[in-house]
């Protein structure tokens, strides 16, 4: 019996939040925390899914005559696996989904992506979503025979770049899709009026720049902001493109200062970046700065350190510093305030995909 197994990290976006919905460049990190898609191949003909962290315990489902996704179970356990759907019907588009004659076993983990345990258990924002569309996609495709969809991230990116948009109604950047695919630390950017999704990466760690993330202590819905940002910028265009335009120089800038190795130069433009994202935010209403986020930006200040919120805002934020005793004292000040410093080493990977055979499937004596 075979079986395949993906995964995918998540990511933190260090600058270029919003801006990059408009063409700007964001700095992107992929982080170690990754979601993870198992496939078996079967030989009984039934299909299912396991998603422990959605609270699905075995979700089943069919393909009808025109390749499509029937779901054979109640409407709760459908709702909670609609990006199963839009990842399928993507790869059916594609030409590579794969066939289920024999059956098929989905285990879906996204446990990295949570914080604490029982009822304190909470999910982080590190793009859960897009890195379970990665691992899975990338699973079911070399599930079909069509691994070598792979090997070309860029083009691999572009493909499942719609997949996850779909999903989020077509709000999204693609962002973490990207960090999901390429691992390290990328520049990304929407080019054209296709806006195509186009990456590089960039060297990381840079000598000199010290930094690290702090969690609110809160989650925050990003599909939410995104709606909310929709509905504000249909009726605010020229506010919108004022504060787009300014984030997106600011962000600009910053990957050529980090490109240039000017440490101090860029450490300046992401504070900013950060004046200007809370510029952005109390103009059009999203709550980007949660409370406990404008408390940090003060003892930043204070502490002569860079402080500003990761991706849609509210939970995660990054802190920058030239001097690693200066970015210590700032952590110890942190702890003493009840807040929360959560190591998010590198991933330098990217998405992996591997296939074995076993013995028998853990997921059919579920």
């Amino acid at each position: 019996m075979m079986e395949i197994i993906a995964s995918a990290p998540g990511k933190q976006v260090l600058l270029g939040d919003y801006a990059v919905l408009e063409g700007a460049p964001a700095l992107v990190l992929a982080v170690n925390r990754r979601a993870q898609a198992r496939v078996v191949l079967r030989d009984d003909g039934e299909c299912n899914v396991v998603a422990p962290d959605l609270d699905i315990s075995d979700a089943a489902w069919t393909i009808d005559r025109d390749g499509a996704l029937r779901w054979q179970c109640d409407e709760a356990a459908a709702a909670k696996l609609a990006l199963v759907d839009h990842v399928w019907d993507g790869l059916l588009r594609e030409g590579l989904a794969p066939r289920v004659e024999q059956g098929l076993s989905i285990h879906l983990d996204t446990s990295g992506f949570f914080h604490g345990e029982g009822a304190a258990r909470v999910k982080l924002g590190l793009g859960s979503s897009a890195a379970l569309t990665v691992a899975l996609a990338s699973a079911l495709a070399t599930c079909a025979g069509h691994e070598d969809a792979l090997a070309d991230r860029v083009q691999w990116v572009r493909r499942l770049f719609h997949m996850h948009g779909g999903w989020q109604g077509g709000r999204g950047s693609g962002v973490d899709v990207a960090a999901g695919v390429a691992g390290g630390l990328i520049s990304y950017q929407l080019m054209g009026e296709e806006r195509t999704p186009h990456f590089m990466h960039e060297a990381w760690p840079v000598q000199g720049l010290h930094w690290l993330f702090v969690w609110s202590g809160q989650s925050v819905s990003t599909a939410n902001s995104l709606k909310h940002l929709a509905q504000w910028r249909a009726t605010h265009g020229a506010d919108y493109a004022a504060h787009m335009g300014r984030l997106g120089a600011i962000s600009t800038s910053a990957v050529q200062a980090l490109r240039q190795r000017e440490t101090q130069s860029f450490i300046g433009l992401t504070k900013d970046y950060a004046t200007a994202l809370q510029n952005f935010g109390d103009a059009c209403g999203l709550e980007i700065y949660s409370p406990a986020q404008k408390q940090l930006a003060s003892m930043a200040a204070e502490a002569n350190v860079s402080y500003k919120p990761c991706g849609a805002g509210g939970d995660f934020g990054v802190v920058f510093a030239e001097d690693s005793e200066r970015l210590a004292t700032f952590e110890r000040a942190i702890v003493r305030a009840d807040m929360h410093v959560i190591p998010l080493p590198l991933d330098s990977d990217g998405v992996s995909c591997h296939m074995r055979q076993v013995a028998s499937s853990p997921l059919m004596d579920l």
